[in-house]
């Protein structure tokens, strides 16, 4: 790495234009970790060697491009060398205690069955074995809907097949991968928590994890009652309309804080609620009103 690299990350100015152009989305706190990411493995997003994704409230990754893992990974003092090449299944390939042995001809090496990646560090008696299967990545790059294979645009969402990467050059692919995996696993004080730009369908299905958690009915019916509640106690629109906006962010982070017909008591109540503060007051509350007045004014002449 070079002392430009480093600088982009200590000036203002410079992490100004890294904010809005390779993590515009990203929180104050999201932000900061991928600075301190950025330093600490010396990367330089201008060359497309780290930027950060972010989609809507979810949590923001932070990727590394092949190119990135290796540089990085080959200016630490610890990196010794590492190895990298695809098998296939007529290859003459085994691994025993860590040991790789691999040998073939190119004449007729068959299909194609995954990569792998030997990563030696100088303090370490002998090198890390990673090894990924092309089809788990083939097909995690793209999606089987209805018993076809379609292209995946972004999460829940799919579009017509259309050729990648994955399919005129499958050897490349999955070797990046099995080497950004081997140099993240022996240098995870520099690389921990990042992604390559090939496992983004990995992040994908963390994130669809997420959104598939929800809120039992036990505290959506203590989520309705605190509102419930809330709503009782107004005395005026402008409360009631606040409480609402309240209602509504909360169903925005979660669509299950309460459930449907819970929400329609809600409305309902509001309603209610709205309608009374709206009337006038009766004519006997406007009478008693007045017999105060009165009452008030005739002990202050007595008093004269």
């Amino acid at each position: 790495m070079t002392n430009t690299d480093l600088a982009i990350w200590s000036n203002d100015q410079s992490l100004a234009e890294v904010k809005e152009i390779f993590a515009k989305d990203l929180t104050e706190v999201e932000f900061k970790t991928f600075i301190g990411i950025g330093k600490t493995t010396g990367l330089n997003p201008f060359l497309r060697e780290i930027w950060a994704v972010k989609y809507g409230k979810q949590s923001a990754s932070i990727f590394i491009g092949r190119d990135g893992y290796r540089k990085s990974a080959q200016a630490n003092t610890e990196y010794d060398y590492h190895d990298v090449d695809a098998v296939y299944e007529n290859d003459d390939f085994s691994v025993e205690n860590g040991v790789v042995r691999h040998s073939y001809n190119f004449k007729n090496r068959g299909k194609l069955v995954g990569a792998y990646c030997l990563v030696k560090r100088k303090n370490a008696s002998k090198a890390m074995f990673t090894f990924v299967d092309f089809v788990e990545y083939y097909l995690g790059n793209k999606v089987i809907k209805d018993g076809k294979i379609t292209e995946e645009i972004k999460v829940g969402q799919y579009g017509p097949m259309k050729e990648t990467l994955w399919d005129t050059k499958p050897a490349t692919m999955i070797k990046k991968v099995a080497e950004a995996q081997g140099l993240r696993s022996t240098f995870q004080e520099l690389f921990s928590g990042t992604y390559d730009e090939s496992e983004k369908w990995i992040m994908d299905e963390e994130k669809e994890e997420k959104k598939e958690i929800r809120i039992s009915e036990n505290e959506q019916k203590k989520n309705f009652e605190a509102f419930e509640e809330k709503m009782m106690c107004v005395k005026n629109i402008s409360e009631l309309q606040n409480i609402f906006v309240e209602l509504n962010k909360a169903r925005k982070i979660n669509k299950d804080f309460i459930n449907k017909s819970q929400l329609e008591e809600l409305i309902k109540l509001k309603d209610e609620i709205k309608e009374k503060l709206e009337t006038p007051a009766s004519v006997e509350e406007i009478q008693e009103g007045e017999i105060e007045k009165l009452t008030e004014e005739a002990e202050t002449r007595t008093g004269d």
